[in-house]
């Protein structure tokens, strides 16, 4: 079988491929050769075998296309990976309310009373109903078991009256700086739980042990594996309070050499701060596991009217979304982090939250300047031109979030914001011309993470219905490819690692059905991953 049996310390070339480097001094190469988990030599057959001594095995790859290995810079692997054994509660499959229900029903009957049920995945604007799920429905259920239930966005929490009597969140109950706790007309808690006021509930959920996150971490890295994955941001770590056990099960894996995939930690602030007061230090700066940026949040998201706008919603003109943290407070923690020097990662999806964003990020770099520090604004859905033009002047490095154009662009246009607006999401083409450097994120689970799906959405910008949004905000192949290599390994500090196919870097790569940079680019999101390598280790293979 392919590369099963090799030693490591051996030669292995690749000959008769179409390699596509992401190495500007040499794009293209029909020949690489690795050992020890880094090439050796890229280039012509001829170039890379007089390079070599010693053992040498060979492998054609009969004109098949090669990438660098995939950077996933914005996912939430760890949340995704405790998921699994979740209800699904997403749509498809779920078309109704009674739906989700139904599976909700399912899973009770097979669990002890008094043990919690969780569930994932609900969107609201694609059950038939266009609705949230309520108490009530979920007290039907069952009112012996706790229900919680997270929207597809993660910034929403469905939870039944006995989950809500655990937390003690009753009427009085209030999360005014980074949550809310729904109440209908009659002034009845609805059991819907915007930002934190969910994590009031989360808390009290059972956690699993290291062993039984350690399982389902590696189950999670074989579907990032099929889809080309080598390295991961894994994001807003520590956000349902896992945030320890996570860590500690990434080490573990680590140490006992079973991380097969490269994972770059950002950890919320709470979290961090929580690190930092105890004087726990991690070791922790591996070429697979390292310690990464601190996250913040500054709005939520657009599809449920949390995130925060300089002009209103389309549908709702009395709400501009919120600011999760006052402003005073943001430039003081963006301030003491940056001053650490630690990178930071501000998540805002609205105009007026990048705007405050790039306002705190622009007073700790005016107070402390000349530091590389790449800090990054996460989805950044609206940025305008003027917004662009500063990030660039402050080195922000952007990270957007394509699919959002095919999943939700239709319902931005006629619900959340309007055609105008919605035309100008996700600025692609205008970050480009302006040479602002960012990545692209597929933000899993809350969309699929298979890269060449959302390089078809920055590349073509099509709408779930078919319709084109924002011509003008359309990026080149090439150019999406390179938010996910090489400027994505920028991210995390590690283009020097990681990212190009060239020389002295880590034998990260995957072997692909065809060529981004020349099949019709409606087929892009068609591209199979036949193989995928990490450190020289074939760790997928179709």
């Amino acid at each position: 079988m392919w590369l099963v049996g090799m030693r490591n310390e051996d030669n292995i070339v690749f000959r008769n491929a179409d390699v596509i480097t992401m190495n500007p001094r040499r794009p293209h190469a029909s020949a690489f050769v690795f050992s020890r988990g880094r090439f050796l030599a890229v280039g012509s057959e001829e170039d890379v075998l007089s390079a070599l001594s010693g053992d040498t095995h060979m492998i054609d790859l009969r004109g098949k296309t090669v990438i660098p290995g995939i950077i996933e810079s914005h996912c939430h692997f760890s949340d995704y990976a405790l998921s699994l054994g979740e209800v699904n509660c997403s749509s498809p499959p779920n078309e109704s309310i009674e739906d989700v229900l139904t599976r909700l029903r399912k899973r009770v009957k097979n669990t002890a009373p008094g043990e919690w049920v969780k569930g994932w995945g609900y969107d609201d604007t694609l059950v038939v109903e266009k609705r949230h799920l309520t108490r009530r429905e979920l007290d039907e259920v069952s009112p012996s078991h706790p229900v919680f239930i997270s929207h597809i966005s993660g910034h929403v929490a469905y939870t039944n009256s006995l989950a809500l009597k655990i937390a003690n969140i009753g009427l009085k109950s209030n999360y005014p700086l980074c949550g809310v706790v729904d109440k209908d007309q009659k002034g009845d808690l609805t059991g819907v739980l915007y930002g934190d006021a969910q994590l009031a509930v989360a808390g009290h959920i059972p956690h699993l042990d290291v062993s039984q996150i350690k399982n389902r971490l590696e189950k999670a890295v074989k579907y990032y594996h099929a889809c080309g994955i080598t390295s991961i941001h894994d994001a807003a770590i520590g956000y349902y309070g896992t945030g320890l056990e996570v860590i500690g099960a990434y080490r573990e894996l680590e140490a006992e050499k079973r991380l097969d995939i490269r994972v770059y930690l950002t950890i919320i602030e709470r979290v961090y701060r929580q690190i930092l007061k105890t004087g726990w230090s991690y070791d922790i700066g591996s070429m697979f596991l390292k310690l990464g940026g601190v996250k913040l949040f500054q709005d939520g998201s657009i599809q449920i009217l949390t995130a925060a706008l300089e002009k209103p919603y389309f549908n709702k003109c009395s709400e501009k979304g919120f600011y999760i943290i006052p402003q005073e407070l943001l430039n003081e923690l963006v301030e003491e982090y940056h001053g650490k020097g630690m990178q930071i990662a501000i998540h805002a999806n609205g105009d007026g939250a990048i705007n405050s964003a790039i306002e705190a990020l622009k007073n700790a770099c005016d107070k402390q300047p000349g530091m590389d520090h790449r800090h990054m604004i996460i989805h950044c859905q609206l940025a305008t031109q003027t917004q662009i033009r500063k990030m660039k002047r402050l080195g922000i490095v952007p990270s957007f979030f394509p699919n959002h154009i095919y999943y939700w662009g239709d319902r931005h246009v006629s619900q959340f914001l309007g055609p105008d607006r919605t035309a100008r999401i996700d600025p692609l083409g205008s970050s480009y011309r302006a040479g602002l450097k960012f990545s692209l994120h597929s933000d899993h689970p809350v969309t699929s993470a298979d890269p060449f799906f959302s390089m078809y959405c920055a590349v073509n910008r099509i709408t779930n219905d078919g319709k084109l949004l924002g011509a003008d905000e359309r990026i080149t192949a090439l150019a999406a490819l390179k938010a996910y290599t090489i400027d994505a390994a920028y991210c995390s500090f590690e283009e020097h690692q990681k990212g190009s196919i060239e020389d002295g870097k880590l034998a990260d790569f995957a072997v692909l059905s065809d060529n981004p940079l020349t099949i019709d680019s409606k087929h892009i999101k068609d591209i199979c991953v036949e193989a995928t390598v990490v450190g020289g280790k074939t760790v997928y293979l179709k």
